[in-house]
C-alpha cells in the first residue's frame, strides 16, 4: 500500500474529510525524521449526507486561512455512498490472463456501470488456502459521482489534486498502528454508518459498510430517552461517555451507561461473523487488534469496553498516535475523528 508523500515539499496536502457531522481537515509537516500535524478542523455541519453548499465551502476556505494551514493544494475524500467495492474472484495466476483488466471489468459487471464511466482501482489478495483461484479487491467511483464532489468546490479557490476513497484514507492513517503479522480490524464509527475493514500483510481484504450501528442511532436513543436536546447528547457522549473522568458527572454516567453498552454490544455481536471469515480465509492468520477510529472512537471508555467482549486488544487510533502533535493543537490532538482526514492528507499518487 502507497501510504506517503514523499516529495520534497515541506508540508503535505490539505486532506479533507467530508463525512458525518462535520468537515475535517488535517495537513501535516515533515518534523525531522518524521511528520508533525500542523493543522486541523472540525466544522459542525447542519446536514449530513448531502453535498457542501457555497456557504459551507466558504466558511472552510476562510477556516483554513484562519487556522494556518498552508497552500491551496487539496485531496477530498469522496463520502462513502458514492464509493463502490467488490471483491473479485480471478482466473489462476498461472493463466497468464490479464488479471487487472479482468477485476475492473468484474468491478463494473457487479455495479452496473460502463468501466469507462468510472474511475478504479484494485489490488490482489493474499492468497488462501481455502482457494485455488486468484482474488482482487477493487474500488471504484462513477464520473457522474465524482462530478458532483467537485461541483462545491469550482470556484472555491482550492486546488482539488485528487479525490480519495475513505476505505485508503483510514487504512493509509493507521498502517503505523497495524502489527506486523496476522490479520487486523479497523473499525471506523461515524455518525450515519461504520465501515470495518480487515488487513492482511498491509492489504485490504474484506469491506462492510453499514447504516445499522451508526452512531446517530444511539444519539437518537440518548435524546429520546433522557428527554435531552442535540448539544446535550453529543456532550455526555464526548465527555462522560462509559468512563467519566470526575465524579462530577458519575450521575449522568449511570444514566447513559446501560444505552452506550447496549448500542456497542450489538456492535460486537455484528463484528463475529467477519472475524471469524477472515480466520478462516488466511488458515494460520490469528486476529487479535481491532483498531478504532471515527467520531463514535472518541466516546470514552469505548475501547475498555469492546476488548473483553472481542477478546481482542482493542487501541483508538488517534492524531497522536500517528504524528507529532504541537501543544497549540489542544484536543484536536487527541480526536479519532480526524483520523480519515490525516490518511488523506498522505495521499500520494506515486
Amino acid at each position: 500500500m502507497t501510504v506517503r508523500w514523499w516529495t520534497r515539499q515541506r508540508e503535505s496536502l490539505i486532506g479533507i474529510d467530508l463525512e458525518g457531522r462535520a468537515v475535517r481537515a488535517a495537513q501535516l509537516v515533515r518534523s525531522g525524521q518524521g511528520w508533525s500535524l500542523a493543522a486541523a478542523l472540525a466544522l459542525p455541519r447542519t446536514a449530513t449526507g448531502a453535498g457542501l453548499e457555497p456557504g459551507e465551502v466558504e466558511q472552510l476556505v476562510g477556516a483554513l486561512t484562519r487556522l494556518g494551514f498552508r497552500g491551496k493544494r487539496v485531496v477530498l475524500g469522496v463520502p462513502e455512498e458514492k464509493i463502490l467495492t467488490g471483491v473479485l474472484e480471478l482466473p489462476p495466476k498461472t493463466s497468464g490472463a490479464p488479471l487487472a483488466e479482468i477485476a475492473l471489468a468484474e468491478l463494473a459487471g457487479m455495479h452496473g456501470y460502463e468501466p469507462h464511466a468510472a474511475e478504479a482501482v484494485c489490488w490482489e489478495l493474499p492468497a488462501s488456502a481455502r482457494r485455488g483461484s486468484s482474488q482482487a479487491m477493487g474500488v471504484a467511483c462513477r464520473h457522474a459521482d465524482a462530478e458532483t464532489v467537485l461541483e462545491a468546490f469550482d470556484r472555491s479557490g482550492l486546488d482539488v489534486v485528487a479525490l480519495d476513497s475513505r476505505l485508503h484514507a483510514v487504512a493509509r492513517a493507521c498502517e503505523g498502528a497495524l502489527p506486523q503479522t496476522g490479520v487486523a480490524a479497523v473499525l471506523d464509527m461515524e455518525w450515519s454508518r461504520t465501515m470495518l475493514l480487515l488487513l492482511n500483510q498491509g492489504k485490504v481484504v474484506y469491506k462492510r459498510t453499514t447504516a445499522e450501528h451508526a452512531l446517530q442511532h444511539l444519539g437518537k436513543t440518548l435524546m429520546q430517552s433522557l428527554t435531552i436536546e442535540e448539544d446535550s447528547m453529543f456532550y455526555l457522549l464526548a465527555e462522560v461517555g462509559l468512563a467519566p473522568q470526575t465524579e462530577e458527572y458519575a450521575a449522568q454516567a449511570q444514566a447513559i451507561r446501560p444505552l452506550i453498552a447496549k448500542h456497542l454490544d450489538s456492535v460486537v455481536a455484528s463484528l463475529q461473523s467477519p472475524f471469524a471469515y477472515a480466520t478462516s480465509q488466511y488458515s494460520g492468520a490469528t486476529l487479535d487488534t481491532l483498531l478504532l477510529v471515527g467520531h463514535g472512537a472518541a466516546i470514552p471508555g469505548v475501547a475498555e469496553h469492546l476488548q473483553p467482549r472481542l477478546g481482542v486488544n482493542v487501541q483508538v487510533v488517534r492524531p497522536t498516535t500517528i504524528a507529532k502533535c504541537p501543544p497549540a493543537l489542544g484536543g484536536k490532538a487527541q480526536d479519532p475523528s480526524l483520523t480519515a482526514a490525516i490518511g488523506l492528507a498522505w495521499f500520494s499518487d506515486e
